[in-house]
């Protein structure tokens, strides 16, 4: 059976247990960048890792009701995590699913030991300006990757959107207006676990922490508790697929925030906190809303999957090549909800 959600994505049930693309799982809440404007609120967040034994916990009792393509591993930094395999290793064992996705910045990939690549199916490079990666670097993880069956990708982020406002806002119809458009929530499907808990956004997990103090309560508000109840795939499903705008939204931007290029914070002086409304990328929160429903052609989603296959197996060079970059940041003005 599926779920109509009215976006892009629906959910399958299956065998009473909901399918879905993926989930994230933040191993770590620390990074050894700090950049602006990073969504997860790393560079405010103390220091966190998971263990592995809370992990297993939690997604074995979450595997009986829900089940992602793929659970990405991701921070914060990920690397960081001092027992980083043992956490791989948790979540295979789990069976919560059967893809692990490791996405990093790849600042420390060079001193991942041969297992590592044993242990994972896909990983991720974020790529950020001053932080860029070589040519012969690339070769190297490329043929790490073809050699243990790892599915290697890059992406090239050459632009932050403003992820969250300090002073927030008490405009209940902005707040409407801000969840509705929110890809992370509604199109791109971030769920998140997190310390028995799963949320429908990483935000709601970071906001509370970094900007709100952190307290249990707080903490915790905007997630639904992992329980090993019968009742459970029906609570989640009901969780996930609400339309009501959560606690952390009145000061989270969503996906229309205004943009800017990464930098790190510690080359910038600390700024006056904003509200909402001085953060909000206005024209683009007005060009999503005349989307209807977030939904993109049939041809456009093909088109967008293939562009990414083809440009997977690019050799290195190409890949980094100035004009793929500009390529790909012209593709994204092409439709206001594409990548």
């Amino acid at each position: 059976m599926t779920v109509k959600t009215g976006y892009l994505m629906s959910f399958e049930i299956k065998g009473n247990r909901i399918e879905t693309e993926k989930c994230e799982l933040n191993i770590v809440h620390h990074c050894n960048l700090s950049c602006r404007g990073c969504s997860h609120l790393s560079p405010r967040t103390k220091k966190f890792f998971v263990t592995p034994d809370k992990v297993f916990d939690d997604f074995s009792i979450l595997a009986k009701s829900y089940h992602p393509q793929c659970i990405s591993v991701l921070g914060g930094e990920p690397l960081l995590h001092p027992d980083l395999l043992s956490v791989v290793d948790a979540v295979r064992q789990s069976g919560i699913s059967e893809c692990i996705r490791v996405v990093t910045n790849g600042v420390l990939l060079w001193q991942m030991p041969d297992l590592f690549w044993q242990s994972v199916d896909q990983v991720h490079i974020s790529l950020y300006p001053g932080h860029k990666m070589g040519v012969q670097q690339l070769k190297v993880y490329q043929r790490r990757a073809r050699q243990y069956g790892v599915d290697l990708e890059l992406r090239y982020v050459d632009c932050f959107r403003e992820p969250c406002s300090e002073l927030g806002t008490k405009d209940i119809q902005l707040i409407g207006r801000i969840y509705r458009t929110c890809k992370t929530a509604h199109l791109w499907r971030c769920h998140t676990v997190c310390e028995g808990y799963i949320f429908r956004c990483p935000q709601s997990v970071f906001i509370p922490r970094a900007l709100r103090g952190g307290s249990e309560t707080n903490g915790v508000r905007d997630g639904l508790k992992i329980a090993d109840r019968t009742t459970f795939g029906d609570d989640l499903l009901g969780f996930l697929l609400s339309t009501t705008p959560l606690e952390s939204c009145r000061y989270c931007l969503g996906t229309v925030g205004r943009r800017f290029t990464p930098v790190q914070e510690s080359q910038l002086l600390p700024r006056a906190p904003r509200s909402t409304e001085a953060l909000v990328d206005w024209e683009y929160l007005n060009k999503i809303e005349r989307v209807s429903d977030l939904r993109i052609s049939s041809w456009l989603q093909i088109a967008s999957i293939l562009a990414k296959r083809v440009m997977a197996r690019m050799p290195s060079a190409i890949r980094l090549h100035p004009s793929i970059l500009l390529w790909k940041a012209a593709v994204r003005n092409i439709h206001p909800i594409l990548k």
